[in-house]
């Protein structure tokens, strides 16, 4: 299919505002950078017991003659080969504590720290002391936990004189430390650094400056049990400042703009909490939403006692609400298990990590080389590929191989249901490519503005910059809206099958005797029980389904084991089938988290620019 022109006009800029951002940084921004320098980058870094990280970097910085705001620090909160981070920014102040100016901000997955009032300049030499606490750095592997560290970013445009690192360890540990460090520009293994261990401290230092855009990554490997690793989600909550913050260099101006700037962006995080509230938590269902098309709205939906042309529940699942996820995926499983090819054993064990989550075990019952849907095959070989069970513990080390597994599947259910004539086409890598071009339009054109006013020397008042940025946020939110929208057209057929899909799910959840008897529906027997029984899962109204069978579904079935089962019913196995998909898919939606989908800066695979931190910065 071609390329909209709206689509194409997003392309064209993009390409055009990197070129421009090319010339201006290259052209201009280097010659400007030229008379700066770090005079010293240090880092101490407390380790917590629970796994968190304390961060204090001083960085003292040679404007020389040019007259600048100030500096900012970039901060990833993701990696290619870490964590995602969650950063709490607590302090921001010169070397005798009197704190700065600053704002944080997130843009692309970094955390920027703007430092400087935008009213005054300055030059020379100034120290800036940052402190924040990370969350989720450290790593655990099989045999050691690790803090793969980037001290100062290899994005700098100006050199570093001296650069190093202090990690501090909650206590004492004799044998098991490993430490490894590396400098150079990103991806480089030199080592020109050295580290040593004294007691509970471990400091690393690079042995020569480092050029521009080079940086200092140390790696430290901790013996398994010192700390207790905890995982926390991530935060919108960037930035603690000092209620002290002083406001002497700021005019009346300057403060009534940034109280309106205050009172904007309040607003419109209010409008989008109401929308939030009255579209979203008020409905009463709380699974997956249907994505209804013009056609089905304000039409009588019919009752039908099948899922329609022999559907499958992830692909009903998929064509419900547009997408492949995780809950679909793990009715895959218990499909598999209702049709005889494994059995699924609930082993009353926690799962490490998670103890509000218990372990599974899948058991192989067939060889399954009849499977013919391609999502059942991904699924029958990623659990029994070279072994007859696996727990769902086990599978939780395996988190690359998973999101990988999750791609193949979507792709293939989506190739498979456009194949069938249920879409128009397959939309997830349009759809994605055309939001990528939005966002970086987007990108493109608020650094280049930015370029433009710094090489104009523009500053814009804080209201107007305020409401210009709300206005390019919800410009780009119906934009989004709209592709997402327009991405995922079903064919007449398919629009056919959601209709009959509604009718479907209004037959898995109709409770009420008389409304059965009524509807003519087939009868209630534990055979019918088993077969819908993931489809009703997929669609959200399983307990509606199990009520349906009350005193008719009683006997354990022999795709299914619980050594707790004394009084067993149709409610029980849905309770505990529900918590197996809520330990799935907890265990999934952290697989790129887990150590599973890391590489150890150890062995070889270790790097400067590696592991979590770095990003860089530059003066403003």
């Amino acid at each position: 299919m071609k390329i909209s022109r709206g689509s194409a006009f997003l392309k064209y800029l993009s390409v055009f505002g990197l070129l421009f951002l090319f010339l201006g940084f290259f052209l201009f921004g280097t010659t400007k950078a030229e008379s700066e320098v770090i005079k010293s980058f240090n880092a101490n870094i407390d380790i917590q017991k629970n796994g968190s990280l304390v961060v204090t970097e001083t960085i003292i910085y040679d404007f020389g003659s040019n007259q600048k705001h100030g500096i900012f620090r970039d901060i990833p909160l993701t990696s290619t080969n870490g964590p995602q981070l969650s950063i709490n920014v607590f302090n921001v102040s010169d070397e005798v504590g009197e704190p700065y100016q600053y704002t944080t901000s997130v843009t692309n997955n970094v955390l920027r720290i703007k430092i400087g009032d935008p009213n005054v300049t300055v030059s020379g030499v100034k120290t800036y002391v940052i402190g924040y606490r990370v969350y989720n750095a450290i790593r655990t592997f099989n045999d050691h936990d690790e803090l793969y560290w980037n001290v100062t970013g290899n994005q700098w445009p100006v050199a570093i004189q001296n650069a190093s690192a202090l990690v501090r360890l909650p206590d004492f540990v004799a044998v098991g430390i490993k430490m490894d460090c590396f400098t150079g520009p990103q991806g480089s293994t030199q080592k020109n650094c050295v580290f040593n261990q004294n007691g509970a401290n471990i400091s690393y230092s690079a042995t020569q400056p480092l050029n521009a855009k080079e940086g200092l990554t140390f790696v430290l490997g901790i013996p398994l049990g010192y700390i207790q690793n905890t995982y926390v989600s991530s935060t919108t909550d960037y930035s603690l400042p000092s209620p002290y913050l002083p406001i002497s260099n700021s005019s009346l101006f300057s403060v009534i703009d940034e109280f309106i700037s205050f009172i904007s962006i309040f607003i419109i995080f209010f409008l989008f909490f109401i929308y939030f509230w009255f579209r979203i938590l008020s409905r009463k269902t709380t699974k997956p939403k249907p994505v209804i098309p013009a056609e089905l709205k304000n039409r009588l939906i019919t009752t039908q006692y099948e899922p329609p042309d022999n559907l499958s529940p992830i692909d009903v699942g998929a064509l419900l609400d547009r997408r492949v996820d995780i809950a679909d995926i793990s009715s895959v499983i218990i499909n598999l298990a209702v049709r005889g090819y494994l059995k699924i054993r609930y082993t009353l064990e926690e799962i490490p990590f998670w103890p509000d989550k218990k372990d599974f075990e899948f058991v192989k019952l067939k060889d399954g080389a009849d499977l013919t849907h391609p999502a059942d095959k991904i699924v029958f070989n990623f659990l029994f590929n070279v072994r007859d069970s696996v727990k769902l513990s086990e599978l939780k080390e395996q988190g690359t191989t998973f999101q990988l597994l999750i791609k193949k599947i979507t792709e293939d259910v989506e190739q498979y249901l456009s194949d069938k004539g249920y879409f128009t086409q397959i939309k997830m890598k349009k759809t994605i490519s055309r939001i990528l071009v939005v966002i970086v339009a987007v990108y493109v054109g608020f650094r280049g503005l930015d370029l433009i006013l710094n090489l104009a020397k523009i500053q814009i008042s804080g209201i107007f910059e305020s409401i210009f940025t709300a206005l390019v946020i919800v410009g780009s939110i119906l934009c989004v809206r709209y592709i997402l929208r327009s991405s995922d057209k079903l064919t007449p057929q398919g629009i056919s099958a959601l209709e009959k899909i509604l009718g479907f799910k209004e037959f898995l959840e109709l409770t009420e005797k008389d409304k059965l008897e009524l509807t003519n529906a087939p009868e209630l027997k534990p055979e019918v029980f088993e077969k819908f029984l993931p489809y009703a899962m997929v669609l959200g109204v399983e307990d509606k389904w199990a009520k349906k069978f009350e005193g008719i579904y009683n006997s354990i079935p022999n795709w299914y084991e619980d050594p707790t089962a004394t009084a067993f019913s149709s409610h029980m196995i849905v309770n505990n089938l529900t918590l197996f998909n809520n330990s799935f898919n907890q265990v999934f939606n952290t697989a790129s988290r887990s150590s599973g989908g890391f590489s150890s800066g150890f062995g070889g695979s270790g790097h400067s620019g590696g592991g979590s931190g770095g990003g860089g910065g530059g003066s403003w």
